[in-house]
């Protein structure tokens, strides 16, 4: 009786860890999409990749969302094609959802408008914040890793360089196609640079401490 009683307690506490991983992967996604639709509002500047999707969304009719799980599956295919791997589901769910988010987000005007400058610039720094927390998150769900990351740990690998090197040249080639393109290109941008990274390492530490707590 006793040995069935840890069998079933051990059971629930699978279910439960799962569970939590899961709604932490979903969740940290649509804060991370919350995030990127209020630099957009904000309008001082969006991530470097937001330049380049809304740079992108001036030459076609395709919204903003889709344009990023565009860029996202191009990326997830060029990564798995170079460590000939198949792509992660989690990977590519991670793309569909943060594309959905941010259409959802965006279309229902669920952040309103603001003019004051002041208002734009709590806005832009909630983004920024927003954006760090939900990537640490995600990612500490370990269910499926962003399309930037898995490209930037491939080309890191293949070719010898640090992954800091890396990620740093993904983001100025899209930041530089993005700004040819016509995205937006301002203050926030480079803020974002310098914030979004550490409120996400913290975020990623914390949410980890937890998980392994509740397990």
């Amino acid at each position: 009786m006793r040995v069935e009683n840890r069998r079933d307690q051990g059971s629930r506490t699978v279910w439960k860890i799962t569970f939590q991983r899961y709604a932490l992967y979903v969740v940290g996604i649509f804060v991370l999409a919350f995030g990127s639709a209020a630099m957009i509002q904000a309008n001082l500047g969006v991530s470097s990749w937001d330049v380049l999707h809304i740079g992108m969304t001036n030459w076609t009719p395709l919204s903003i969302g889709t344009w990023v799980q565009i860029v996202g599956l191009l990326m997830l295919g060029g990564s798995s094609w170079l460590d000939r791997t198949w792509p992660q589901l989690g990977s590519i769910v991670n793309i569909v959802l943060v594309g959905f988010f941010l259409n959802w987000i965006l279309g229902l005007h669920l952040i309103p408008t603001v003019q004051l400058l002041w208002e734009r610039g709590l806005l832009l720094v909630a983004g920024i914040l927003c954006m760090g927390f939900g990537s640490g998150m995600y990612v500490a769900s370990n269910i499926g890793a962003g399309p930037r990351d898995g490209m930037t740990l491939v080309l890191a690998q293949k070719f010898g360089l640090s992954i800091r090197l890396v990620r740093t040249l993904l983001e100025l080639t899209a930041l530089t196609i993005g700004w040819i393109a016509g995205g937006p290109v301002a203050a926030g941008t480079f803020i974002s640079v310098f914030l979004i990274g550490p409120v996400m390492q913290a975020s990623l530490a914390f949410w980890r401490r937890r998980l392994v707590h509740d397990s």
